[in-house]
């Protein structure tokens, strides 16, 4: 009987010591999933070595994301490619995630076996960043991803077949540099009927840019286009709209209606718009405010405003009576042909401030407006006198920001200030932040 029991505490003393030495492998499942899902994709991989139990643990990740991280410097497209192949060949199981963002890395047959074998997994979330002049044209097989959620395409060809029916459960898409036409962006957009944000950068130049979205939420562009229709975006909330370099734009031959577009923004909380915009809403013919009231604007960017510039001044006065609920207002500068305060005023400067000394502002309030931040200010008269405008009519002003021109030294500084604050303010509670325009 003793030596039973002793045996027994033996067996026991080494089943103790081999489950002390090697806890890792007696993990529960849920514990080592966390575990992998934490670590970057080339770190989970090489979890493989950790014992005969930890082998093949990694090959059911449901995401897999191949980016500068994952691949060792000095690899060549060669060693990358047969990653790939071996990660996807060991695989096993649902992948929910895939992401492949690697810069040296260019267009080539093997991408198209990749999507093919990824047309099994039910993916939801794909990214695909190609680097190069060559845009890669996406296989037809993507376009059997039914269950994708997010998209994010770079430097591709999207050119669908014609038995295409769109992604019905897309809620995000990002396009940068994507080569699509306008009449199938169009039809493309209308068929995601879940999609609530849209991204698009540097794609290919659009003649119409149509957008027939019942759920989208969040819209950004840059780019060039020669109109845009919002046609069914009742809950857009936040908007960004740069139309990129003015010299490369296409000669136009009608302006963007610019009633039909911000009639198309009833629920816009937050819209960022920059000059070139402004240029191409009938310039010339500004009204004194928009057809329909922007109730819902909370936060108004507006980027490189010329206030040298009549139509810019215009539209920015015409979008600010236009929104009475505004709570912040963001301006940046672009200091072209602009004069400095202490020099002789244009020809040009003097229209503007002739345009807004002749202004009424009898029924102009910006009853909610709290902050204000002015980028890139150069302190000549068209600038100095707009802020004047916003001081004397923004009654709950709580800071204004200015942040001049890179160059300009102290002493100017403290001068543009000391005048600043002199004017008249509604608002007794504005405090006034003069500095150096940070680099971007």
């Amino acid at each position: 009987m003793e030596l039973k029991n002793e045996i027994n505490d033996n067996c026991r003393m080494k089943r103790n010591k081999r489950s002390t030495s090697d806890i890792i492998s007696y993990l529960p499942s849920n514990v080592t999933e966390n575990i992998l899902k934490g670590l970057r994709l080339r770190d989970a991989v090489r979890t493989s070595v950790l014992s005969r139990k930890w082998r093949y643990k990694w090959v059911t990740l449901p995401e897999l994301v191949f980016n500068d991280k994952f691949f060792l410097e000095g690899w060549d497209n060669g060693k990358v490619k047969a990653v790939i192949y071996q990660v996807l060949l060991f695989h096993r199981g649902p992948l929910v995630k895939f992401n492949l963002w690697y810069p040296p890395f260019e267009s080539c047959l093997d991408i198209n076996n990749w999507i093919f074998v990824l047309s099994t997994k039910n993916i939801q979330d794909f990214t695909f960043y190609l680097h190069g002049g060559l845009r890669h044209e996406i296989p037809c097989h993507f376009y059997s991803f039914m269950q994708l959620r997010d998209l994010n395409l770079g430097n591709c060809v999207f050119k669908p077949p014609p038995t295409f029916k769109g992604f019905g459960r897309l809620v995000n898409l990002d396009f940068y540099r994507v080569t699509i036409s306008s009449e199938m962006f169009g039809l493309f957009i209308s068929s995601c009927l879940q999609l609530e944000r849209l991204r698009l950068r540097g794609c290919t130049n659009f003649r119409s840019l149509e957008i027939n979205a019942p759920n989208l939420k969040y819209f950004d562009f840059f780019g060039i286009f020669e109109s845009v229709y919002l046609e069914n975006t009742p809950l857009l909330a936040e908007i960004s709209v740069t139309l990129g370099s003015w010299d490369k734009r296409p000669e136009q031959d009608t302006d963007i209606e610019w009633a039909k577009f911000f009639h198309s923004l009833p629920a816009i909380e937050d819209m960022h718009l920059d000059s070139s915009i402004l240029e191409s809403f009938d310039a010339g013919n500004v009204p004194e405010r928009l057809p329909s009231t922007l109730n819902q604007l909370k936060v108004l960017v507006l980027s490189d405003v010329c206030y040298s510039n009549l139509d810019h001044v215009s539209w920015a006065l015409c979008l600010l009576r236009s929104s009475p609920n505004l709570h912040k207002l963001r301006s940046s500068i672009w200091n072209n042909d602009i004069t400095p305060i202490e020099d002789n005023i244009t020809p040009i400067e003097d229209n503007v401030i002739e345009f807004l000394q002749a202004q009424d502002f009898s029924k102009f309030s910006l009853n909610r407006l709290r902050e204000v931040e002015i980028r890139s200010f150069s302190g000549a008269e068209p600038e100095i006198h707009f802020v004047k405008i916003l001081l004397s009519h923004s009654k709950v002003l709580e800071k204004i920001v200015i942040l001049h021109e890179h160059g300009m030294c102290a002493e100017k500084g403290f001068a543009m200030l000391k005048e600043l604050i002199r004017f008249p303010r509604a608002s007794l509670k504005a405090e006034f932040i003069v500095s150096e325009t940070p680099d971007e």
